[in-house]
């Protein structure tokens, strides 16, 4: 049932990517200088969203309630900000373009790596396909929580768009896909500033899927 009715969104949601990228830059940066400053709301979120995680994640690599804060702060969409869904847009947007940069770092590394069947570049290579994924991944679930609307919407009301516990859903999907390159990287001598880089989007992933964690389905 949850598959078919994603199925129906595909189409609204590809259209929405086009400008998905264009409506992020607009939004962030500082207005006039100013940054904003954090809400009642921003600040209740944060602090569920760090006690989830630390449940979730087991106390490792959770998100505490000052990163949160922060990271959200980054974005001027956060002043705004009327659900998770749309604090959760803000470390999104931020891990798409990190995503494409890291994606870039590995690829330049490996085309610098001497011996081209050697483990290093086959774990390269499977790190350059993870971010891909990844990348791909993520703009589809940046599209998919810009069309959701239910939030905003009383029971009676016709919604075409995506369901609450797909937004989770989908980023969970992005976190599993780069998680392979995660692992891979920790093999590869000479990576740590790839692993540092990965460590960083892991922690960004960690705070969009704590975020969106009243809209799970468990």
């Amino acid at each position: 049932m949850a598959t078919s009715h994603m199925t129906t969104t595909v189409f609204s949601a590809i259209v929405i990517i086009l400008l998905s990228s264009a409506m992020a830059a607009q939004s962030s940066g500082d207005v006039g200088g100013k940054k904003p400053k954090p809400t009642d709301f921003m600040l209740e979120a944060c602090k569920n969203a760090s006690n989830w995680s630390k449940s979730y994640n087991e106390g490792y690599n959770y998100v505490t309630a000052e990163f949160c804060i922060s990271t959200l702060l980054s974005d001027n969409r956060s002043a705004d900000a009327k659900d998770r869904r749309d604090l959760a847009l803000i470390p999104v947007d931020i891990l798409k373009e990190r995503v494409v940069t890291a994606g870039g770092n590995v690829k330049k590394m490996l085309h610098s790596t001497k011996n081209s069947t050697s483990t290093t570049a086959r774990h390269l290579r499977t790190c350059e396909l993870d971010y891909t994924a990844t990348a791909g991944i993520l703009n589809f679930c940046d599209a998919l929580m810009r069309d959701y609307q239910g939030d905003r919407r009383s029971e009676d009301e016709d919604n075409d768009g995506p369901l609450n516990f797909e937004l989770p859903e989908c980023v969970d999907e992005a976190n599993e896909a780069w998680g392979y390159c995660g692992l891979a990287l920790l093999h590869i001598p000479g990576a740590e500033a790839l692993v540092k880089e990965g460590d960083e989007l892991q922690m960004l992933m960690n705070l969009s899927i704590a975020l969106l964690s009243p809209y799970r389905l468990d």
